[in-house]
Order: C-alpha cells, then sequence, then structure tokens
C-alpha cells in the first residue's frame, strides 16, 4: 500500500475508538435497567468522546509532540485509566452495575473485542515507509498485532470448547502487559527514556491521527481487558 493512499484511510483509528466506546457502553447497558447506572455509563462514554476531541486538537497543533520530555502519550494513558476506574468506583451504585454487567457477558464477547487489533497492522505499514523506528515495531507493533491474531484464535475456540478460567485470566493479563512494548516510542525522542537517535525517530506518534491509539483507543482495550478479569475473578 502506498503512502498516500494509506494516509487517506488514516481516520480509520478514530472509528476504531469510536467501535471501542460503543462495544463497551453496550456490554455495560444491555442488559441494565437501573436509571442511575445507565445515567453514569452515558456520562462517563460523554467524557470519553469529549477526551478524544480534545487529544485530536492538542496532537494537531503539536501539544504532545512538545512535551515528549514528560511522558505526555503515558499521561495519556493513565487519566483515561484512571478516569474510568474511579468514575465508576465513585458514583454510587456503578461499580455493583459494572460486576453485573461482567456476570452476563460471554467469555467469547469479552476475547472477540481485542480482534480489532489487528489495525496495529498499521504501525507495521508506517514503519515500511520508514516513518517509524525498528525498535518500536519490535517491542510495540508486532506484539499488539501477535495478541489480535491470538484473539482470533481465542474467540473460535471459545465457540466450541471451554477454556479455563486460569488460561482467560493469564491471556487477559498478557494482552494488558503487551501495551507496555509501546514504551519504546519514549526510546529516541527527548524523554526520561531516550536511549538513542534514529532516523525515523517515533515522533509521529505524537502528532494526530497515531496519538489516538496511546491517548484513546489503547487504555479502552486495556479498561475491556480489567472488564473481562472482573467477570473472571468476581
Amino acid at each position: 500500500m502506498n503512502k498516500e493512499k494509506y494516509e487517506s484511510i488514516r481516520p480509520l483509528i478514530v472509528l476504531l475508538g469510536l467501535a471501542e466506546l460503543t462495544w463497551l457502553s453496550y456490554w455495560l447497558l444491555r442488559n441494565s435497567h437501573e436509571s442511575g447506572f445507565t445515567a453514569a455509563v452515558t456520562g462517563w462514554a460523554l467524557v470519553m468522546l469529549v477526551w478524544m476531541v480534545w487529544v485530536a486538537r492538542a496532537g494537531k497543533r503539536g501539544l504532545y509532540l512538545k512535551h515528549t520530555r514528560w511522558l505526555s502519550n503515558f499521561i495519556g494513558i493513565n487519566l483515561v485509566l484512571a478516569f474510568g476506574i474511579l468514575w465508576f468506583k465513585c458514583v454510587p451504585g456503578a461499580w455493583h452495575g459494572v460486576i453485573h454487567a461482567a456476570g452476563l457477558a460471554t467469555y467469547q464477547e469479552l476475547a472477540s473485542i481485542h480482534i480489532l487489533r489487528l489495525l496495529a497492522v498499521g504501525a507495521i505499514i508506517k514503519y515500511l515507509q520508514r516513518q517509524l523506528p525498528l525498535h518500536f515495531l519490535v517491542l510495540g507493533a508486532i506484539p499488539d498485532f501477535m495478541f489480535a491474531l491470538s484473539a482470533v484464535v481465542v474467540t473460535m475456540l471459545l465457540n466450541e470448547h471451554t477454556l479455563s478460567h486460569a488460561f482467560l485470566i493469564a491471556w487477559h493479563t498478557t494482552g494488558m502487559l503487551v501495551f507496555f512494548g509501546a514504551l519504546s516510542m519514549f526510546f529516541s525522542v527527548p524523554s526520561p527514556f531516550y536511549i538513542w537517535r534514529t532516523v525515523p525517530d517515533a515522533s509521529i506518534a505524537f502528532k494526530f491521527p497515531m496519538l489516538l491509539a496511546p491517548n484513546f483507543t489503547v487504555p479502552l482495550f486495556m479498561l475491556a481487558h480489567a472488564f473481562a478479569l472482573v467477570k473472571l475473578i468476581t
């Protein structure tokens, strides 16, 4: 795929984020009969939409690239995760609603959302176009893409078989840990983790649209894993 054609479809990451948000909201609301919990989920989803718009605008203005020394993308991941957990923990009755919704979701559903991570192929394409460095490909893009392939296999297996709780807990935990490889984006830009100068460096990861991954789509996938772990552990 040539660069011009790939760049013409780059808003796919926006659609990915909206698909994740819709998927998570559906899981939470489909069997909800509590108006308070419905309001809590709706409020969370609206805040996430506003956050996505703000991140996109900030990325276009170069704000994230300007502040790589402050681990700008990593801060975004933590903000989304912390807000999601604290929101449902602090709103009265919301955490009970999350546990109830998780109990009703099937293991196959909880695995299938991660098939969307096949879009990590976009980062692989950017490496082939010499827009991303090798260390990001090896530590970030390929592990994420491989986990997405495993999601295809696990989803198919769950259609025919029952996988053990221990396996599913380990699988979802691995899915969360895989994302930490993307911290290699800081290895070649000004940051506390700077190791060496590469051409190209990882500066594109701090620009729109790619910065939506660490600041929106990745933490939503992590919340999806957390949602699955709630079902598996409680």
